[in-house]
């Protein structure tokens, strides 16, 4: 596990909204102690709407749109790559796993970058709840996955060399993929293949701990999603399956939200104990206006979290 740099930043009720958005714009990375600082998500309704209409403008263009399944719900698109036989990034969006589709919920920033860099990438749409079960959602994800794998000869990449990448509970997706092996089995998909799972912001790591760790919406979306069952709970929580087998490595990045990050060092230590490779870190943006600042600018280069990702990459999924 790391954390790494050492840039601090003041208390939330010291700073104006304008400020705040500007930290999270910039993104330093924030280490040790002042990664649990107590953050707030006072943010104006005004300033929601702006975030998520920034987010369904900026879609990626290109590709090529395929079908996994029988459902209208269950396509991807797909990007090819230069590179012959180049590892493939999944991408899975959020949503509280109840709304946005794989085009109006990414960011092309990210895709832009990967592609250009030489990865082959895909996104995944997928049937939102109430219309299935949040376990269904995972399951049709890996069913995404095992289209691609079964296919990559078609397609141009190496089906051994699997990267999954997610957003907010898109991230719970990828990381619940990358820990319970049930999931791609039933796809005919082998875990050692997924080299690399990297949650952008995830949550709900330890669903259990969800309603006290942050409480508020986000206990509320997680409550729809997935109930109050603690049996459900734990079955749904990555960081209760992370004794093994996992996914090669995984790769958690971060901004100031105190329930998750404590869920993330739980998390990274269940891994590390288990032998999995993690790596850890925060960056500067509270909350809601920080989560959507790192889907929406990871991948531009001035973010310092593509830095981070990109090291990463080449240290666990390199291209040659």
């Amino acid at each position: 596990m790391s954390i790494e740099q050492d840039t601090a930043s003041t208390g939330a009720s010291e700073r104006s909204h304008a400020e705040i958005m500007a930290t999270a714009a910039r993104g330093n990375e924030i280490t040790g102690l002042d990664i649990f600082q107590k953050t707030t998500d006072d943010i104006a309704p005004a300033r929601v709407e702006e975030l998520m209409s920034q987010m369904h403008q900026n879609q990626p263009v290109g590709g090529t749109d395929m079908s996994y399944g029988d459902s209208d719900a269950q396509h991807l698109r797909f990007w090819k790559s230069k590179s012959p036989k180049a590892p493939i990034v999944v991408f899975v969006h959020g949503g509280s796993w109840r709304v946005g589709t794989h085009l109006d919920s990414i960011g092309a920033d990210k895709v832009n970058h990967l592609l250009t860099k030489g990865y082959v990438f895909a996104t995944i749409n997928y049937t939102l709840i109430p219309l299935v079960k949040v376990e269904e959602q995972v399951q049709e994800v890996a069913n995404a996955v095992g289209f691609l794998a079964k296919n990559a000869d078609e397609l141009g990449f190496d089906d051994g060399r699997v990267i999954l990448m997610g957003h907010s509970s898109g991230a719970h997706v990828v990381t619940l993929l990358g820990t319970d092996t049930s999931y791609l089995e039933r796809a005919r998909v082998d875990i050692r293949t997924i080299q690399a799972v990297i949650s952008i912001d995830g949550s709900n790591y330890n669903a259990l701990a969800e309603m006290m760790d942050s409480p508020g919406p986000i206990a509320q979306n997680m409550t729809y999603g997935l109930g109050s069952d603690p049996e459900r709970l734990r079955a749904m929580s990555p960081t209760y399956h992370a004794r093994g087998p996992n996914a090669q490595a995984f790769l958690l990045l971060h901004v100031q939200r105190q329930g998750d990050i404590r869920q993330a060092v739980e998390f990274a230590a269940a891994l590390t104990a288990a032998g999995t490779k993690v790596a850890f870190h925060v960056f500067e943006g509270e909350w809601f206006e920080g989560h959507m600042q790192m889907l929406l600018k990871l991948g531009d280069p001035e973010y310092p979290a593509t830095l981070v990702m990109d090291n990463w990459l080449n240290e666990h999924v390199p291209l040659a």
